[in-house]
């Protein structure tokens, strides 16, 4: 049986890691027009999320309180740490989600 990039293993624990938010023109320097106003992007600072943590969450802290301000979506198809992955932006997806949520 062929073995499993270490990348790809989902571990026992649960994850974690500080990364920087990158701005947008930054972000675009390494993504290009891919970079809309629904996304937010981080890391690229020696840590950074991979395969398998899509749908998880980037989250602030300001004044004691962590606000969620992403949503894991897309970024480097090897998991490198020094490019910025890229996240849903969620206040620019509230409007969205509250239509949904309402007609439901």
């Amino acid at each position: 049986m062929p073995s499993v990039p270490a990348a790809l293993k989902t571990p026992d624990k649960l994850q974690q890691a500080a990364l920087p938010i990158v701005s947008t023109a930054e972000c675009k320097e390494f993504w290009g027009s891919k970079i809309t106003d629904v996304m937010i992007c981080a890391g690229a600072s020696g840590v950074s999320s991979c395969m398998g943590d899509s749908g998880g969450p980037l989250v602030c802290q300001k004044d004691g309180a962590w606000t969620l301000a992403g949503i894991v979506s897309w970024g480097s198809g090897v998991c490198s740490t020094s490019t910025p992955a890229v996240y849903s932006r969620v206040t620019a997806l509230m409007p969205w989600v509250q239509q949904i949520l309402e007609a439901n």
